[in-house]
């Protein structure tokens, strides 16, 4: 199950990226994202990312609520100046806006999420004036897991999609297809776990372009870093890594649910207030 969740995780990362040009950035994926649509312990509170030759281009810092969601994401440039910050707000656990805000704090985009139950139905991407860029509709199984999605630009009425698979020849393999309006294979993506179900590798294929994102975890399970590399011609090229760093204070946020249960469960039958 841990694996099929990761998957959601990126699927839904994917979904949340778009350009002016409605092309779909295929395999974005974010480590955030189990910190947003579910209640997480362990975040990382700053990820520093270093090109090839091992000079920071980019960091970003992160503010978590007593549940472990991330509410506030700042970021800052290779000069250590301030690049603009992303706001996550939510109603009863459930992510249901994202803001992104440019360096002099002026909204730039905002993302709206609609839900059927606690199942992730739309995602609406607005301009800074409210205005619809691009409505998403997805698709789940029965378990609630998402399996496919379509995207159709407001505008342009461009629409492009995706679905994904399990890989008939791998167990530990998902193969996300990216589709253009006539249902053509634009590329796809294969998504490769170890076998405690964490995910270690995705490769990205689109005519020529072939590229590997490999992730590496601590022994306590927390995602270390991750790096990007790209096949030109028979060698891999590292672009860059991502290293992330954890405040051993709030390492593992509780909430104070999780708290009343741990209590309840040391064999106390009344709850402690916090």
């Amino acid at each position: 199950m841990k694996r099929f969740l990761i998957l959601t995780f990126t699927l839904i990362a994917f979904l949340l990226l778009t350009l002016p040009s409605f092309a779909f950035t295929p395999g974005k994926w974010s480590h955030k994202d189990q910190f947003v649509f579910f209640k997480g312990k362990k975040g990382p509170s700053k990820e520093i990312v270093r090109n090839s030759e091992g000079q920071v281009i980019y960091v970003a810092e992160y503010v978590y609520d007593e549940d472990g969601h991330l509410v506030q994401e700042t970021y800052s440039d290779k000069e250590g100046k301030s690049d603009g910050k992303t706001i996550f707000r939510y109603t009863e656990g459930l992510v249901t806006s994202e803001e992104v805000y440019g360096q002099n704090n002026t909204l730039v985009e905002r993302k709206d999420f609609v839900y059927k139950g606690k199942i992730l139905k739309r995602l609406v991407v607005k301009n800074f004036e409210g205005k619809n860029l691009i409505s998403y509709t997805l698709e789940t199984d029965k378990d609630g897991m998402l399996v496919s999605g379509e995207g159709k630009n407001s505008e342009s009425k461009d629409v492009e999609s995706f679905r994904i698979i399990p890989d008939p020849k791998k167990l530990n393999v998902q193969i996300q297809f990216l589709l253009d309006d006539k249902k053509i294979k634009l590329g796809e993506i294969h998504f490769k776990y170890d076998a405690k179900g964490n995910l270690v590798e995705r490769e990205f294929f689109q005519a020529e372009v072939h590229r590997v994102n490999k992730l590496k975890y601590k022994t306590d399970g927390s995602l270390e870093s991750f790096s990007f590399h790209v096949k030109q011609g028979d060698n891999w090229v590292l672009e860059k890594t991502h290293f992330l760093l954890y405040d051993e204070n709030s390492k593992s946020k509780v909430s104070k649910q999780d708290k009343k249960e741990e209590f309840l469960s040391n064999g106390n039958n009344s709850p402690i207030e916090h």
